[in-house]
């Protein structure tokens, strides 16, 4: 369990303001970090090596970043020692099973912290408010574990559930799509909608095998976000290559190409279950936005090419 980092906490923080309206002032840190702790004082405070549960919510202006009702409860270790470096970390050993807190980062103190760089997502003079709930403490990093393990099944068989509602919402939207344009399509092993120009004549595209592709994506309102062809995007004239079935590229690729052999050519209709989700991707692909990639494979082979270009993160 990786103690959170100044730059990870500032960019996933969560929370709801409500505890705010709990009594006592802020304080702050040694390094200026303020708070509040709304606390009983019935239970014992934690000591060192043991690990807080807590839920929580980041919020910055009106909106949310990241809360435990989305990706689960935090752990954490509690270090009395920890660095005061303008970190949640520094009030952990103060907080008892069953408390709340509330802690207020503020941008220009970050940026004065971090060579004049601020998080995208942050302005100056903004506030990032996190409040925590701390909802179990576990003596021994193996039972933090074992709880973690069995919360986070939890929180993923969720998840799973909701993908598949979103994933028939997506291809209901998709299907009715290609009819009004009289496309002809047929559906990958999962789902995905795939039209294929030309099916390709070598070897099958299939689970193990390296395919290089060269490709053009855009979403659904005809918005080019990413290209190997086009050359304002990088790598032009170079294709992408990843492992069937290694989770190299988003979902709706690995389940469309399927349907391809080697020299194939087509485009793909992906739900964005099978794409980037509710997270969505950059300024051009929204939460939840369903995504078009026209693509040929250009290459199918039982290990990666040696002159493969493979881009960080897939696609």
């Amino acid at each position: 369990m990786k103690r959170l980092s100044l730059m990870a906490l500032a960019a996933l923080f969560v929370l709801g303001f409500a505890a705010c309206n709990g009594g006592g002032s802020f304080k702050r840190t040694k390094s200026g970090l303020m708070y509040k702790i709304i606390s009983d004082q019935k239970n014992p405070l934690p000591k060192n090596g043991q690990f807080l549960k807590f839920e929580y919510v980041q919020k910055v202006r009106d909106s949310i970043l990241f809360s435990s009702a989305e990706n689960g409860p935090a752990y954490v270790v509690i270090d009395s020692a920890a660095t005061p470096d303008y970190n949640p970390n520094e009030i952990f050993a103060f907080l008892r099973k069953g408390d709340s807190a509330v802690v207020i980062i503020e941008a220009d103190t970050i940026r004065k912290k971090n060579g004049g760089q601020l998080p995208a997502f942050l302005k100056s003079k903004d506030k990032v408010y996190l409040t925590i709930k701390v909802i179990d403490l576990f003596a021994t990093q193996d039972l933090a574990d074992a709880d973690r393990k069995a919360t986070m099944e939890v929180y993923m068989k969720k998840a799973e559930q909701e993908a598949e509602k979103q994933k028939l919402k997506d291809l209901e939207t998709l299907n009715a799509y290609v009819k009004s344009k009289n496309i002809t399509v047929q559906s990958a092993p999962q789902g995905t909608l795939v039209e294929i120009t030309n099916p390709g004549t070598g070897a099958q595209v299939d689970s193990g095998k390296y395919v290089s592709v060269m490709y053009t994506g855009q979403t659904m309102a005809g918005k080019v976000f990413d290209s190997s062809i086009d050359p304002k995007f990088q790598h032009p004239g170079q294709p992408y290559t990843f492992m069937i079935g290694g989770r190299g590229a988003i979902k709706g690729w690995d389940d469309g190409l399927r349907l391809f052999k080697k020299g194939g050519k087509g485009r793909l209709y992906i739900p964005s279950a099978y794409a980037y989700g509710k997270q969505g991707a950059g300024e051009d692909i929204k939460p939840n936005e369903n995504l078009i990639f026209d693509v040929e494979v250009v290459e199918v082979s039982d290990t990666m090419p040696k002159s493969a270009q493979q881009m960080p993160g897939g696609h």
